[in-house]
């Protein structure tokens, strides 16, 4: 039976080579153009390298002022992770538009977690408040994973959802849950140990990942084709590490008559605005086209640009609702009855959508339009 001391050496050994896979890690991202989802995974990267540092069989005393640091870096995964699940799977995320009390309210939560863990090293009771905020975050993230995974029409996107929500929201779920314990069960040796050895399965497979995309000769030769074809350089730029790029799908011509003749369908379909049905899914779309859904999911994205159902549904309908909202004929109509018509469940889906592509609600729409008559 190995003993403690020979536990806590291998622990010590398996953790510097967790450290060395993300120092690898990070010099291949850094080599990609930036971006903010490069940003991100480095942000994410430094912060279990904190996790790793902190979390090792050392006494507390014997790293001084790092460990604050070291605290700071660790707690900050779960911001830095949600953060990254948003700006991946949410394509309406836009931090920049959020409102200046929200971004107050982050500064103020921000000193309060610096003065927490910078300067009181975890020694108050607000740092089992960080840590339940950390996880309600953590399974937040893994809610937004799962909630788009139907409309999504990225392969790449679809398969990165399932292993967010089957794998890393869970396991950094147990770590704050076990950073809540018993201190006793927290710095257990086996613990501590099965710790750094699925961190180092985990950064072995994802660098191994990396590696082959950036030697890859085929989808190195893709990557600049969708770079030159982008509209966004910086995003385009990380479609080598794990196609998931925020960037527009380019539009290839169609590869088969039987993707042509589903194109062609698929025009008729809008052209006859049957996206107006309520309740209607790519998975019922499939079905009436008569398609595999996979194969819809593809000519959708690679021939229009979208990269999840959602969006083109919203297009279509919200481009309808201005024409309509602008025609007299339906001035006296009640905007409810309109976005019932267009195939919104309720009014509150249908006011977010029209808001988030005009900037105005319906009510100030059709109000600016009657102004200008």
């Amino acid at each position: 039976m190995i003993s403690l001391p020979a536990l806590s050496l291998i622990d010590l050994l398996l953790r510097t080579m967790v450290l060395g896979q993300l120092l690898l890690l990070g010099s291949l991202l850094m080599r990609e153009p930036a971006s903010t989802l490069r940003n991100l995974l480095l942000a994410a990267g430094i912060s279990v390298a904190g996790l790793v540092m902190l979390t090792a069989p050392i006494p507390d005393e014997q790293y001084g002022l790092l460990r604050n640091l070291l605290l700071i870096l660790t707690d900050a995964f779960a911001f830095i992770f949600w953060l990254l699940i948003r700006h991946l799977f949410d394509d309406d995320f836009r931090p920049h538009q959020w409102s200046k009390p929200i971004w107050l309210a982050l500064i103020l939560v921000g000193i309060v977690y610096f003065y927490v863990l910078g300067v009181q090293a975890g020694n108050s009771p607000l740092h089992d408040l960080i840590h339940a905020l950390g996880l309600m975050l953590i399974v937040h993230a893994g809610y937004i994973a799962w909630r788009g995974f139907a409309d999504d029409l990225l392969d790449a996107r679809r398969r990165a959802r399932i292993m967010v929500v089957v794998g890393i929201s869970l396991y950094s779920a147990v770590l704050i849950v076990f950073e809540l314990a018993d201190e006793r069960f927290r710095n257990a040796a086996v613990f501590g140990l099965t710790n750094a050895i699925v961190l180092l399965v985990m950064l072995t497979l994802g660098v191994s990942r990396l590696f082959r995309l950036r030697h890859d000769p085929a989808r190195h030769s893709q990557t600049h084709a969708r770079q030159d074809a982008t509209t966004d350089p910086a995003s385009a730029g990380m479609a080598s590490l794990a196609e998931l790029s925020a960037a527009p799908s380019i539009v290839p011509p169609l590869s088969s008559p039987v993707d042509t003749a589903l194109a062609q369908t698929l025009d008729a379909f809008i052209a006859r605005q049957g996206y107006h049905q309520n309740a209607l899914t790519i998975s019922s779309l499939a079905r009436q086209l008569a398609c595999p859904e996979h194969r819809l999911r593809r000519l959708i994205n690679q021939t229009r640009g979208y990269r999840n159902f959602n969006s083109l549904l919203n297009d279509l309908r919200i481009d309808d609702a201005m024409a309509r909202l602008a025609d007299p004929a339906y001035d006296n109509r009640p905007i409810l009855s309109i976005a019932l018509d267009l195939g919104y469940d309720s009014i509150g889906p249908f006011n977010r959508a029209f808001k988030a592509k005009t900037a105005q609600t319906p009510g100030e729409f059709r109000r600016r339009v009657q102004n200008r008559r």
